[in-house]
């Protein structure tokens, strides 16, 4: 049995629900936990993954929060930044998260944040070199 020195983030406040460990559904190899709040028609992915920049630096261990609405007639809408800052909020209160999304004209909002707090702020590589492309209040870089 693996045990996870580092948990995935969760929700400190009510009306959210789920919890469960996905990581078998998803196929990753990291710790991964799901959470809907049914209320607010938002669906939260929380991780603990260990992401390769384009530079080689590891920051080490990052909380990765994948943020959408809910599926909607089986396709899956992108939440705003307002409902994104309110679930980051809501997922631990904790400073220095760097929004970072390469999904073309994608549905979730993806949230980084180093564990350890010196390396917090260093943002990624891929924000100097490669093409930004904005559509309202989500942006996004191109996948190569």
């Amino acid at each position: 049995m693996i045990h996870d020195i580092i948990k995935p983030l969760a929700p400190s406040c009510e009306g959210w629900i789920g919890g469960d460990d996905v990581r078998h559904l998803m196929r990753s190899a990291f710790p991964l936990t799901a959470w809907s709040h049914p209320q607010l028609q938002l669906f939260v992915l929380s991780a603990v993954e260990v992401a390769s920049d384009t530079d080689g630096v590891s920051r080490g261990p990052e909380y990765h929060l994948s943020v959408s609405k809910q599926y909607e007639r089986g396709v899956p809408s992108r939440c705003s930044a307002e409902e994104g800052a309110l679930v980051l909020q809501t997922f631990g209160g904790l400073d220095g998260w760097e929004e970072d999304n390469h999904v073309p004209n994608g549905n979730v909002r993806n949230y980084w944040r180093a564990v350890a707090e010196n390396m917090v702020g260093r943002e990624c590589a891929c924000k100097e070199t490669e093409h930004r492309v904005v559509e309202g209040d989500f942006e996004y870089r191109p996948l190569a």
